[in-house]
């Protein structure tokens, strides 16, 4: 049995909470408990139950949601985004753009991040670790975990930056969607990005640096689609205006991410 008011494990046989003094059935807290000491601790921990409880809900969203994009990336879009609602599809859509910068965090644990480098036009595209490696030593490259954390705070920026300008073509051009469709679009459409990285990290293990260009040029094309498809079956704007949007919007991120690198 879990508290209603604080979410922790009541006991089998008790009659109150011992975490917040709540009864059991949800009723008043324990007799004797005074209102001071039991509110602020039930009240904070209400709080984060109430946040694992959505966080939980909102990772399997983003799972039932991802198992539907990774058959149809393009087809699934819209039906996908249909399951949720607003709420729902703007946590969904957020989990995503966190997933892109954790794994491009990630990339940086192989060979400096051979894929990141090429996305993101950093160090360590395509160069075999041992030469990182000897780099790094010698004063020319920042340490692996420097450039994982500019890699988690750029891929953080670029999925904000590319939420905005989602937003921004939404307002332009008065499409039908709100927030939360702009958040779900791009988030999603950063998912193949995600995977292609993922992909190079497998490839930079094995030594085939040469495939890994091919690979990102791949997630970039599905990405372009998935943007082109959500502007147009989720926002509801004309195909001429979705066509206009997607270069503008990639042109749009490529110069906000350009000048911010500078800050780091």
């Amino acid at each position: 049995m879990f508290c209603g008011s604080c979410g922790k494990q009541i006991p089998e046989g008790s009659g109150f909470c011992p975490a917040c003094g709540a009864a059991a059935g949800g009723g008043a807290p324990r007799p004797g408990a005074t209102a001071g000491a039991a509110a602020g601790p039930s009240a904070a921990a209400a709080q984060r139950a109430k946040l694992e409880a959505q966080f939980k809900a909102g990772s399997q969203d983003a799972v039932k949601a991802f198992l539907m994009l990774l058959k149809d990336p393009v087809g699934g879009l819209a039906p996908s985004y249909a399951l949720f609602d607003e709420g729902r599809a703007l946590m969904v859509g957020g989990i995503y753009g966190a997933v892109f910068a954790i794994v491009l965090m990630l990339s940086a644990l192989v060979g400096g991040g051979p894929g990141l480098g090429m996305l993101m036009g950093g160090a360590g595209a395509g160069v075999p670790p041992e030469a990182l490696a000897a780099a790094r030593a010698a004063g020319y490259l920042p340490s692996t975990g420097k450039i994982m954390f500019q890699a988690l705070i750029g891929g953080l920026i670029f999925a904000a930056v590319l939420m905005g300008a989602c937003v921004l073509v939404r307002l332009v051009f008065k499409g039908t969607t709100k927030l939360a469709g702009e958040i779900y679009i791009a988030g999603a459409s950063l998912l193949p990005l995600a995977l292609g990285v993922a992909v190079t990290l497998v490839l930079g293990m094995a030594g085939l640096y040469r495939i890994i260009p091919a690979v990102l040029v791949f997630a970039v094309a599905y990405m372009i689609l998935m943007l082109f498809v959500g502007y147009q079956r989720l926002m509801g704007i004309s195909e001429g205006k979705a066509a206009l949007s997607v270069p503008a919007v990639l042109v749009i991120a490529g110069l906000i991410m350009t000048l911010i690198s500078g800050a780091f």
